[in-house]
């Protein structure tokens, strides 16, 4: 399943997951409808307007918890509801009226909206764990809770947890109007949730961490069990997306004592007045274990709680002024990454002025001029860094001097860049961006039939009999870093993608997309063949997952979609019919075979492949906003 020109309802979109939960929906294609409690307050709703696709996919609407039919218009016409809105309070004057009435009339109400809708697939409910651990028994250290335990209510009730309460009444009573209704719903059960706002204000989970590093005197003789935000919106979609998702889910990612929790605060900021002292007893969080079994089935890879450390989050980017690459300290700075990040001239707009433009970059992201033909250029910005992405090679496919101009950058860069992590010792892994260009021209014959996979090496001699100097410097430099990665026990990663297109974020035009402009900008004939492509913003993740699952290995082909050429003009003829595209194929060019790519081994990273109509479109706005392209 994927989101192009699906549409699902977000209640609550102006709150700490849910606001997540949109951004990850819009980057996947999906039209959002998303409810607000106020539409005019821009607390509300300003940071949802500013997210990448919500101009063109986000509606808003004002809705009220505890009013039957608010939800009628948000839901119509929806394939899926994720209903987050609940308040958070733990100390309420008025318990039924300030959370038990809007978590349990809330939920129902929304409920009862779905149940008004003919196209409704499935209803995703934000739940909690304390909706899950509190059965009223002893928690101990060899406890192992899963998603058969269910709180007990009326020992909620009996120890005053009112936000516990809530959340446990909301879930049964979904449950059950669920089963009576025939309604599919999943709930998903996360701990503290924490990691980076997107919202303006501070939610409880955010405030508890800021207070405990505040300036508390002593912290809590308990259990920290949390899971980052990201992980947590992840969830919801896959549990969406996949057909036999079902059930519930616990979502913890850590689950460590709060001075764990504060020395890992303290590596970061050791300017911090952290509390020294233990308070034992405020034991109330105990100790016990979360299973992560149902979890993973989502695909989700939760982030380390030691992620948090600045110290141990700087990477290295090289060549970060490319298309890839500028998507990959996109996604690493919004990450919470430290970049140190490479260009050929610092003092060129053009390479530096979109970089430094990037939420965080002004924080985080650090730019260091290298070349990749001199040995020891790229020592000072590997230095400090546990990974780095090697994006920098030169794209050209009509060289002049193809050794000069393509070989020797590719090979040479490089080895150079790897001789350089060499000398770093708090390296941990090195990820090569390389194409599927290393991986296709082999000896083996290319049909209809054909699987190629991360098996397959392109042979260099046919690359030269061919003439085709772009994938032999690609090939030969992929050759030589596993040579020298093997040699010298450097933990390496290659990421082979097929055609890169998406939105740009440069100034500039590279070759992928040039090859979309020029389709589009009036040619006679289209080629007859297969376009195997692949969204910029699904490989700039999967380098990023390639570094950050500690059992990736090895390499990874990323195509997303293959398709004839006249069936990308068929797509794009229905998104911009203004456009005047060829009507017929170049029946003599049959260079683009057709065959298959296997995505198994991708899908181990978590990518969910952007689906080919939203890439285009995107695509093409991208190069109508920047100039490039007239309609």
């Amino acid at each position: 399943m994927n989101g192009e020109g699906k549409m699902v309802c977000v209640t609550g979109a102006s709150g700490y997951i849910a606001s997540w939960l949109v951004k990850c929906l819009l980057q996947r294609g999906y039209i959002v409808k998303a409810t607000v409690l106020h539409l005019y307050d821009p607390n509300q709703t300003e940071h949802l307007l500013a997210l990448d696709g919500a101009t063109e996919r986000l509606q808003l609407f004002e809705a009220d918890l505890l009013k039957e039919g608010s939800f009628d218009p948000a839901v119509e016409g929806c394939e899926g509801v994720f209903h987050t809105a609940s308040p958070v309070l733990f100390s309420p004057t008025n318990p039924q009226t300030e959370l038990l009435d809007p978590a349990v009339k809330g939920t129902l109400n929304v409920l009862k909206s779905c149940m008004k809708v003919n196209s409704l697939k499935r209803v995703i409910l934000t739940s909690s764990l304390v909706a899950v651990a509190y059965r009223g028994n002893p928690f101990t250290s060899d406890m192992l809770v899963d998603e058969t335990w269910v709180s007990d209510p009326s020992h909620l009730e009996e120890q005053k947890l009112w936000y516990n309460l809530s959340k446990t009444l909301a879930e049964q009573a979904a449950w059950r109007f669920a089963k009576e209704n025939r309604i599919d719903l999943v709930t998903i059960h996360p701990g503290f949730v924490i990691g980076p706002p997107l919202q303006p204000t501070l939610n409880v989970t955010l405030e508890m961490l800021l207070n405990l590093i505040n300036g508390s005197q002593v912290y809590p003789n308990g259990f920290y069990r949390s899971v980052d935000v990201r992980n947590v919106a992840d969830a919801h979609i896959q549990a969406f997306e996949i057909p036999s998702a079902s059930g519930r889910y616990c979502l913890v990612g850590s689950n460590v004592h709060f001075s764990d929790l504060l020395n890992i605060v303290r590596q970061q900021y050791p300017e911090l007045p952290l509390p020294e002292q233990c308070d034992y007893e405020n034991d109330a969080l105990k100790r016990f274990n979360v299973s992560q079994e149902k979890a993973k089935t989502l695909g989700i890879n939760f982030t380390p709680l030691e992620r948090m450390s600045q110290e141990e989050r700087t990477v290295c980017v090289t060549g970060a002024s490319g298309y890839i690459a500028s998507w990959l300290v996109k996604r690493l700075l919004e990450n919470g990454y430290t970049v140190k990040a490479t260009v050929r001239d610092t003092n060129d707009p053009r390479r530096t002025g979109h970089l430094l433009a990037l939420d965080g970059a002004k924080e985080r992201l650090h730019l260091f001029k290298a070349d990749l033909l001199e040995e020891g250029s790229f020592d000072p910005v590997v230095s400090g860094c546990e990974g780095v992405f090697h994006t920098a090679s030169p794209v050209i496919f009509g060289p002049t001097d193809p050794q000069q101009e393509l070989v020797e950058p590719a090979l040479k860069g490089t080895l150079n860049v790897l001789k350089s992590c060499l000398k770093e010792p708090c390296l941990k892994r090195v990820i090569l961006t390389s194409s599927m260009a290393s991986v296709v021209f082999s000896e083996r014959p290319l049909n209809p039939d054909t699987v190629v996979d991360e098996t397959w090496f392109s042979n260099p001699l046919i690359l030269e009999q061919m003439k085709l100097w772009y994938h032999l410097g690609k090939t030969l430099a992929e050759n030589a870093a596993w040579r020298f990665a093997e040699e010298n026990n450097i933990d390496l990663v290659t990421i082979n993608p097929g055609f890169v297109i998406g939105p740009l974020l440069q100034p500039t035009l590279n070759i992928s997309v040039q090859m979309v402009l020029d389709l589009i900008n009036g040619p006679e004939v289209f080629p007859n063949g297969f376009y195997r492509s692949v969204d910029v913003r699904d490989v700039a993740d999967a380098h990023i997952q390639a570094f950050d699952i500690s059992s990736a290995s090895g390499r990874y082909c990323l195509v997303g979609s293959n398709v004839h050429f006249s069936e990308i003009l068929n797509i794009i003829r229905l998104q911009y019919p203004n456009l005047h595209l060829p009507e017929k194929g170049d029946h003599g060019n049959h260079f683009y075979k057709e065959f298959n790519v296997s995505q198994e081994k991708a899908k181990t990273l978590s990518i969910n492949f952007t689906p080919l109509e939203v890439t285009l479109k995107d695509t093409i706005q991208s190069l109508i906003e920047k100039g490039f392209l007239r309609i």
